[in-house]
């Protein structure tokens, strides 16, 4: 059994946290965690952050004496690169962010990584999926998601296996405090309320199936603190407990609250809104119980930097999200299989040719499906709206850059003047804008052979001859629209592959 000892480095709001694991490997795919040492640097970036927008010089000297005796620790343990230090809201919203990555890597050699919001909310969504009892029941009758940090919330709405609404939204707890820390203390509760209640009807608005939602799940180090007062055995606390002890505290100080429940300072400070926001959500979804997991974001992060944790058929799930998000544009299903079905047809007939890569794949697949989105806003220029909307969505696990290259397929897909080639003015790589022209030509050929919307082309039969490409469509009608279509579109195959491609159309009844 092979050993490893990996590092892990959670650049926070209120704290500065490292983890020290040694990671045992079975096999290829399965390997045991087991935490070496865990400790915490107290340290509040969040409070310069959220209230002056930038980290002041005196918290990034404070935070490079920190990184001193880390990089001391990253010695003892020998971990040497094997290791990954993040940063979230608290780094990610400041001004001078990459001044303090600077100091800190040019002070002790540690390289930092901002964390975006995306990747930092399906990291810990994942986290909770392997750790929570009963998750998948939970997520079937569906369920929020809550990871409340000092800085942001991130809200991860799930029913039947799919993501209904992702976001992370700028109610982090700390930051809620900050927000109305000038006004007086006893009253300070009721600017908590219509602050967080604003984010309430932000869900119920943007979430058109809310109203099915009926449970809540809690993370990060909001549930710790909870769980340090209540000190629960079970993986929830009741509602009950909640609003209590909310009415208990709401009109107290952070001295007062500190003091009546034993707690830091600073989680005296985050008490409130966490409560608050909590109870709110659970009330809109009749939620009687927060359920949580134990499992800390450095595990979190463990997991999924070194064991490649990944959400279980994650790229064919992908299929559904495209056609969730489709269908809450008036998307053409119909329309939309078609185009799929003959890019699936051309992409295996033709490997050799078009050598599709994993991520392009799944480029393709999104785009055959979400090209026509657009039409939902305005008719006359769909594909510019079909771009928007594309790279509007905010897929889980899905890597922005993916969608973006969607949205840029859909963009160019029409039989207009527009071509794959003008990907150039968007300063792409040389890599990324092949990527481009190859599933615009696949996309285009797809499109026109539904050109109508009305599936006269039942099926395609592909060869790739010597010379061209050979289509051999079977109608059951002459498909005018199509022929025609595929003469206008057929044109960015050759000038990617340098083959022509050509249509046969047969009709079934011959």
């Amino acid at each position: 059994m092979k050993t490893n000892i990996f590092g892990v480095v959670d650049i926070g709001a209120g704290s500065i946290r490292c983890q020290i694991s040694e990671i045992s490997k079975k096999s290829y795919t399965e390997r045991t965690i087991r935490i070496l040492e865990y400790i915490v640097f107290p340290l509040s970036i969040g409070e310069d952050t959220f209230l002056k927008k930038y980290i002041t010089l005196d918290t990034v000297y404070k935070a490079a004496g920190i990184f001193e005796k880390i990089k001391l620790k990253f010695k003892e343990y020998d971990i040497n690169g094997n290791y990954k230090a993040v940063c979230t809201s608290a780094v990610r919203d400041a001004d001078n962010k990459h001044f303090f990555i600077n100091h800190i890597r040019v002070k002790t050699g540690i390289e930092l990584q901002i964390i975006d919001t995306e990747e930092e909310l399906y990291i810990k969504y994942l986290g909770v999926s392997e750790t929570l009892k009963g998750f998948k029941k939970l997520e079937s009758k569906g369920a929020v998601l809550i990871n409340l940090s000092s800085g942001n919330v991130g809200i991860n709405i799930r029913k039947n296996k799919i993501s209904l609404f992702s976001s992370t939204l700028p109610y982090g707890a700390l930051r809620i405090a900050q927000l109305f820390s000038d006004i007086e203390e006893k009253i300070k509760y009721r600017a908590y309320e219509q602050y967080i209640n604003k984010l309430v009807l932000l869900l119920k608005k943007n979430c058109f199936e809310y109203d099915k939602i009926n449970s809540v799940i809690g993370s990060d180090t909001s549930t710790g603190l909870l769980l340090e007062i209540f000190k629960t055995k079970n993986n929830f606390f009741d509602i009950l407990d909640l609003v209590n002890l909310y009415s208990r505290v709401k009109t107290l100080s952070a001295a007062e609250i500190s003091l009546e429940l034993s707690i830091k300072d600073y989680e005296s400070k985050i008490l409130k809104p966490v409560l608050y926001l909590y109870i709110s959500i659970m009330k809109s979804t009749g939620a009687k119980k927060l359920y949580f997991s134990d499992q800390n974001f450095s595990d979190q992060l463990t997991r999924f930097y070194l064991a490649k944790t990944k959400e279980k058929k994650f790229n064919k799930k992908l299929k559904e999200y495209f056609f969730y998000y489709g269908k809450r544009y008036n998307l053409d299903e119909k329309h939309a299989k078609q185009v799929l079905l003959f890019c699936e047809k051309m992409r295996r007939s033709l490997k050799n040719i078009l050598i599709i890569k994993t991520d392009e794949k799944i480029v393709l697949t999104g785009a055959a499906i979400l090209h026509d989105i657009g039409y939902y806003t305005n008719i006359n220029d769909h594909q510019e709206y079909s771009n928007k909307i594309i790279n509007s969505l905010n897929i889980p696990g899905l890597d922005r850059e993916i969608l973006e290259n969607i949205g840029l397929c859909s963009l160019f897909h029409g039989s207009g003047e527009r071509r794959a080639s003008e990907t150039v003015y968007y300063n792409l790589s040389p890599e990324r804008e092949l990527t481009i022209k190859k599933i615009v030509s696949i996309l285009k050929i797809a499109d026109a052979l539904d050109a109508s919307h009305m599936q006269l082309i039942k099926d395609i039969a592909i060869e790739a001859l010597d010379k061209f490409v050979k289509i051999t469509a079977v109608s059951s009608a002459t498909p005018f629209l199509e022929i025609k279509y595929f003469k206008l579109k057929s044109k960015d195959f050759l000038e990617t592959f340098g083959i022509p491609v050509e249509l046969y159309v047969k009709l079934d009844y011959e």
